[in-house]
């Protein structure tokens, strides 16, 4: 048996992602939380990118590339279909899902709505960063605003047509995103969950299931919840890499 540690934040959409691979798949594994302050957890690696999965002695980053050497390693219940041409499509959703969904997540966290609403769903995400690896009790309060200024968010971010409200911009995620699902019972028109299911859940849900405060016309559409249904159900009831302690909400 394989040793497997997946070392991140873990409020982070791209760790979050390969630990629903892990779960999805049922493969053991230990969850370290990095400290985003001080990540020696990870200094074996000689940067601060995360997630970071290492089995046994050999360690690898990227969250999709992640998902890849889990299916070469564990080919049960394969995140990339049965051929080359089912690997392409669920990659192009997913690169949809990196360059898009979560991109858009992300521009909540800069361009503050409602601000009450941002320091709130900032001291959420410190609440459960500290749970795992304990930070000052200043950065905690700050949080929202080193999120708001993190230079790699920030640069993810300022491509984005900011002409495009906050709001027209999720309603047109959630129109493409229906768009990829073509009816199907999973993204892409698939009879099976896949890596882009998996990517595009997490991003979706985490933030409800955490109680944050954001408008989301995902969780309000028919279509979108139906699929949500489907993948939660490929998943334990906590999908998330925090403690049953820390949800706020139920499932939709």
């Amino acid at each position: 048996m394989k040793k497997l540690t997946l070392y991140g934040y873990p409020t982070s959409p791209y760790v979050i992602k390969v630990g629903s691979f892990l779960k999805y798949k049922n493969i053991p594994f230990e969850f370290i939380p990095v400290n985003p302050v001080s990540p020696i957890q990870i200094k074996f690696t000689g940067q601060r990118q995360v997630p970071v999965l290492k089995i046994d002695q050999e360690w690898r980053k990227d969250s999709t590339q992640l998902g890849i050497w889990l299916d070469e390693l564990f080919p049960d219940k394969p995140l990339l279909g049965n051929n080359e041409s089912d690997t392409k499509a669920i990659l192009l959703i997913d690169k949809w899902v990196s360059d898009n969904l979560i991109v858009g997540k992300f521009r909540a966290a800069v361009e503050w709505e409602k601000t009450w609403d941002a320091l709130r769903n900032g001291w959420l995400l410190s609440r459960a960063v500290n749970h795992g690896t304990k930070i000052p009790f200043f950065v905690r309060i700050l949080w929202p605003f080193f999120v708001k200024k993190a230079k790699f968010i920030v640069d993810m971010v300022s491509h984005l047509d900011k002409k495009e409200s906050i709001a027209a911009m999720r309603f047109r995620l959630c129109d493409e995103f229906i768009q990829h699902l073509q009816s199907g019972p999973f993204l892409g028109g698939r009879q099976q969950i896949s890596l882009a299911d998996l990517s595009a859940y997490m991003t979706i849900i985490s933030s409800h299931l955490m109680g944050m405060h954001a408008e989301s016309p995902f969780l309000n559409n028919e279509q979108v919840v139906d699929w949500c249904r489907r993948v939660q159900a490929e998943l334990p009831n906590n999908p998330l890499l925090i403690p049953d302690i820390l949800i706020e909400r139920e499932h939709i």
